[in-house]
């Protein structure tokens, strides 16, 4: 494998030297020594970059790097960046000849991404450790690049240490710069509960509490977990902590604190900032923002996060969202189909347009932020776009221009565009007004529905990549729910932020990336993702459902087979929802499309699976990579077998008059259905990190549990007397099914 295929992201300017490979040494002993000519004592991640090198040379070899005294000099320096290198204080230069390695930074982040460079170059390899002679000179394109990750489902159970592996993940890749929504909302789901989080202990208001509920079955206890426990942010108060960490990285870590939309714990709490019916009643959703508590309540508790967790670390950044302002359903428990709007209706707001009261808030929490210090200020698009169903209904990004120009933010204002369609017709926006001259940063997503099924955008992170490079915006922030399972997305993104133009097409990125994660069984891998791919593949335009065609997979698969969104409210449908009747009444009239796509579904997710489980064999490979990929096409396969089965099922029930010998073979199915659930929850506990079980696991207690009802049905009733409705199964359910819808 050559060494270039190792690095990620891909490098500017790499130039292979002649020359002799340089031996770094054998197993047991060293022919090396490091020589640091950075102050690892004034600057942590000078240190940090130091650690590495000697952390990955040891581990390699088995050496103790502090006493090595071998022939190879490994020098690490600082020095100014030659002429032409963007972003120059995080560039380096990497010079490896037939006698020594100098790693030279052009700032201190650029150091430790130098080293990050040497150290994915290194590998044992026929009992040496070699490194081929180069020459790269490297910095990226974007001056931020890395993740913004929301406050849901897995990161509300994340400790410090799981945190810290999202830095170093990150590090490793070159990404820079991590957002914590620390405070966001949204509708009633599961246990009847609007869906609230905040993940900072806000002193000044300890009403703002928002527990998590861990509710599903768990084969490795043998038992049904079923407590309310803290956020552990929360409960351990470490968001500071996590930024000094971030900070000996190169890692900015900064926090996302969500007003207007997405924003009901606090009106709910405090009901007199909320916005209003047109009767002086409180939404108890989204605030009234010419009402001056309002802004007594937000910059207390901006304040607090500053004084406490920003100022101490040296952060000068603050992303304060208002997107997706709109009017919905299931905003509070108590009367899920009552419609609430976040903009107030009251007598001093009724009047304003929504784009006025919108704008007028967002400068108001912009300019005290600015008052306090914040030097990058960001704040999502969508409602300034002409986006006639849920926002203004008409394009106010100029509008917004002169409003920020007016109140002097111009210098601090970042504006925060997000979409997510594969395809360039299908995305939000075509522009983002570069001629409009304020600072732009794009938002691309990593799949995120990590809980519901795993997808794999490259094609939305290169259309966002592309449309960052030609238009001089200045990063690159995904939407991100954590699971090591996006590694390729979060490996892409690194790529085309990076080094857009070296990183090639989608097709190119999984390429090098089989080959950088896997090695001797790169084409295997290749394969293996191309099957994962096709089993969420998405498809331009609107997807039609009926008469001719069917939906595309992702449609099926992430929108009408897995549970997570029949978790919502729908109007016209009773809560909780019907399933997996609703699914089957969908998808019945057309039942031949349907079977049909999801019948390869199953073929390419098997094949995939049994490829990744090959791979995972290979020790020269990542198999910890391997056993998730193949657990991740386990899933695919589960959940297209599972409707596989409901439709012999269905037939099998004909006019619903059944013999024992028909009863007892569908008891048969629901059972074996039972068991491989059981069977791909068990293999979960076993490959993911225990943050993620609570959100992944109620979703397939749910498949589990409802099988378990439809054998226990089918067997204890007398097979005269079984009735089945395929689009309402609801007769058939258990309270622990209910419980845990």
């Amino acid at each position: 494998m050559r060494m270039k295929d190792r690095i990620v992201p891909i490098p500017q300017k790499y130039t292979a030297l002649p020359g002799d490979a340089l031996i770094l040494g054998t197993p047991g002993k060293a022919n090396f020594r490091i020589v640091n000519e950075t102050c690892t004592d004034c600057c942590a991640v000078s240190a940090s970059a130091d650690k590495l090198l000697r952390d990955t040379l040891g581990g390699l070899l088995g050496v103790c790097p502090c006493t090595a005294d071998g022939e190879i000099v490994i020098t690490l320096k600082l020095a100014d960046a030659p002429a032409g290198v963007q972003n120059p204080s995080q560039g380096y230069s990497l010079l490896i000849t037939d006698r020594a390695v100098t790693v030279t930074g052009f700032g201190a982040a650029g150091l430790y991404y130098g080293v990050v460079t040497l150290t994915q170059c290194m590998a044992v390899e026929n009992g040496v450790l070699a490194l081929e002679p180069c020459d790269i000179l490297d910095w990226p394109d974007l001056r931020t690049r890395g993740h913004f990750m929301e406050s849901r489902y897995g990161s509300n159970l994340m400790t410090l240490d799981d945190w810290k592996e999202v830095v170093d993940h990150m590090a490793s890749m070159k990404q820079n710069q991590l957002v914590v929504s620390v405070y966001g909302c949204w509708c009633v789901q599961y246990d009847g509960r609007v869906s609230e989080y905040l993940y900072v202990p806000i002193r000044r208001y300890p009403k703002l509490r928002t527990p998590v509920v861990k509710r599903y079955w768990s084969p490795k206890r043998n038992a049904w977990v079923d407590e309310e426990v803290d956020v552990p942010m929360v409960k351990d108060d470490f968001f500071g902590d996590l930024i000094a960490y971030g900070k000996t990285k190169a890692v900015e870590v900064l926090p996302l604190f969500n007003s207007y939309g997405h924003n009901t714990l606090i009106p709910r709490m405090y009901p007199e900032v909320s916005s209003k019916f047109e009767d002086g009643e409180p939404t108890l959703t989204g605030f009234c923002t010419r009402e001056e508590k309002t802004y007594e309540i937000l910059f207390n508790i901006y304040d607090e996060i500053i004084d406490r967790y920003l100022k101490p670390n040296g952060i000068e950044s603050f992303h304060i969202g208002l997107d997706e302002v709109w009017e919905g359903i299931a905003q509070n428990a108590h009367d899920i189909y009552r419609k609430r709007n976040n903009f107030c209706k009251c007598p001093k707001c009724r009047d304003a347009s929504k784009d006025d009261l919108y704008i007028e808030h967002a400068i108001r929490l912009m300019k005290h932020l600015k008052e306090r210090g914040m030097k990058n200020i960001y704040m999502y698009h969508d409602m300034l776009i002409k986006h006639d169903a849920h926002g203004t209904g008409v394009d106010a990004t100029e509008k917004m221009m002169h409003a920020i120009d007016e109140a002097g933010l111009r210098d601090v204002a970042v504006i925060d565009w997000w979409t997510y369609s594969d395809y360039q017709e299908s995305l939000m926006f075509q522009t983002t007004h570069p001629e409009q001259g304020l600072r732009r940063t794009v938002k691309p997503w990593n799949g995120y529905y990590h809980w519901n099924i795993i997808s794999y955008p490259l094609k939305n992170i290169y259309l966002l990549g592309k449309m960052a490079h030609e238009e001089g915006c200045e990063g690159m922030q995904s939407y991100s729910a954590w699971d090591k399972s996006y590694d390729r997305s979060h490996v892409a993104q690194a790529d085309y932020a990076w080094s857009f133009e070296n990183t090639g097409s989608v097709a190119d990125v999984t390429r090098s990336y089989a080959k950088a994660r896997f090695g001797a069984q790169a084409e295997r891998a290749e394969r293996a993702l191309k099957l994962l791919d096709f089993t969420m593949q998405t498809l331009p335009g609107t997807d039609p459902c009926g008469g001719q065609k069917a939906p595309s997979n992702y449609t099926i698969m992430m929108s009408m087979l897995a549970y997570y969104f029949y978790s919502y409210v729908r109007d016209g449908k009773p809560y909780p929802r019907s399933f997996p009747g609703e699914a089957m009444a969908a998808m019945l009239p057309s039942r031949e499309l349907y079977e049909s796509a999801i019948q390869a579904i199953a073929a390419a997710a098997r094949e995939s699976e049994a490829l990744w489980r090959e791979i995972a064999g290979d020790a020269r490979v990542n198999t910890e990579l391997a056993r998730r990929y193949a657990w991740e096409a386990a899933h695919a396969k589960v959940l297209a077998e599972d409707y596989l089965a409901l439709f012999t099922l269905y037939d099998l029930n004909g006019s619903g008059k059944l013999c024992a010998c028909r009863a007892k073979k569908m008891a048969a199915i629901a059972g074996e259905r039972k068991l491989a659930r059981l069977a791909l929850m068990d293999e979960f506990e076993r490959t993911k990190e225990e943050f993620l079980a609570a959100s992944h696991m109620r979703n397939h207690s749910i498949f589990m549990q409802f099988f378990a009802d439809l054998e226990a049905y089918l067997t204890r009733t007398p097979a005269e007397e079984i009735r089945l409705d395929f689009t309402d199964f609801s007769g058939i359910a258990s309270e622990q099914f209910m419980k845990l819808r």
